[in-house]
């Protein structure tokens, strides 16, 4: 049995956007993970380690840590944005990124 690739668009939709979109439809099993997943880690200001996202009845939920420099972001209006789900339960780890102090 071949495996379906998922649908590519031909331009990612930025994380930060804050246009609302309407709901769209992912027909491939896990386009919809792979696709928040894909756009969380070209986003410059967070760094996500161990993420997992799951589809939820209205939305889907995330898991894992979150480290950022200046202010915390709000992952799920991005993630709103980006997809038009109506439900993001986050469930991340959010802890601010600290220098390396110098040696010596």
């Amino acid at each position: 049995m071949k495996s379906k690739s998922l649908p590519r668009t031909s331009q990612p939709l930025p994380a930060k956007s804050a246009s609302r979109i309407a709901p769209r439809s992912f027909e491939a099993p896990h386009a919809l993970e792979c696709e928040i997943k894909h756009a969380l880690a070209i986003d410059a200001d967070v760094c996500l380690n161990s993420l997992v996202v799951r589809r939820t009845k209205n939305g889907v939920c995330l898991e894992g840590v979150l480290e950022f420099d200046d202010e915390c972001p709000d992952l799920c209006k991005r993630i709103q944005a980006l997809t038009g789900v109506e439900e993001v339960i986050n469930h991340m780890v959010m802890k601010r990124r600290m220098p390396i102090p110098p040696k010596g």
